[in-house]
């Protein structure tokens, strides 16, 4: 069976829903932008079906411009383990808000290997405030977000049953052959998310390199990504 996740960050705290432009953290990201055109290339991908195993260390940036320009980043690291449990850190730079969590997750090897986050287990959350405070939920006070948060761990969960060669793929990341092409559709929040996405077999995490939604509004590159060297923004 095919089952491909469209790259979405939606937990609580990551959406910024009509504040204004901050000019600071506008220019951020164009300088992130800016640093990350690379010629460096990864060759043919392996028949990408799941991203590699899980690490601490890995990391990957995404890019993405909006049909009006609007830009932002999102980056997903795994910065450190709690027993059989990740630590996964979800950052989220927009023109507004820099947002940052952490989740500590376990099952995600099962999940990985199955494509299923249902049984998956989000042992606490740690969230950094704008004052730059971090409040961590545990135990019953999780209880009711772990659906909300369960929604964002779409976004590194993937599992695709077929291959359909995607060619070669050019990003800000550097230049990505025989990828694994695949459309995608989510439902989140009640709304329907159509995407066309390119993985493959060298990028961690998520395994992908590109993705553009069915009407074009939205486009998400890699820009940078690694096996090891992640730091967490939140100790």
């Amino acid at each position: 069976m095919k089952k491909a996740i469209l790259v979405l960050f939606v937990a609580a705290g990551f959406i910024s829903c009509g504040a204004s432009t901050n000019p600071q953290l506008k220019a951020k990201i164009g300088g992130i932008f800016a640093q990350s055109s690379s010629s460096r290339n990864y060759g043919n991908s392996r028949r990408f079906t799941a991203p590699m195993r899980y690490a601490v260390g890995q990391y990957v940036v995404h890019g993405v411009t909006e049909d009006d320009g609007t830009r932002s980043i999102s980056k997903t690291a795994i910065v450190g383990r709690d027993g059989s449990a990740y630590v996964f850190e979800f950052s989220n730079l927009t023109e507004s808000q820099d947002s940052v969590a952490q989740l500590c997750i376990d099952g995600m090897d099962k999940a990985r290997r199955t494509g299923n986050t249902d049984d998956i287990d989000i042992r606490w959350i740690k969230v950094k405030g704008e004052d730059g405070k971090v409040q961590k939920l545990e135990g019953p006070m999780i209880y009711m977000m772990r659906a909300v948060y369960k929604n964002s761990l779409r976004s590194v969960n993937v599992k695709i049953g077929t291959y359909t060669d995607g060619g070669v793929v050019r990003v800000p990341a550097g230049v990505f052959g025989r990828t694994n092409v695949v459309n995608a559709e989510v439902v989140v929040l009640g709304s329907t998310y159509r995407s066309k996405s390119w993985y493959h077999s060298s990028v961690p995490i998520n395994g992908m390199v590109k993705s553009v939604t069915d009407d074009n509004e939205q486009t998400m590159e890699l820009l940078d990504f690694g096996t090891r060297g992640a730091t967490a923004q939140i100790q």
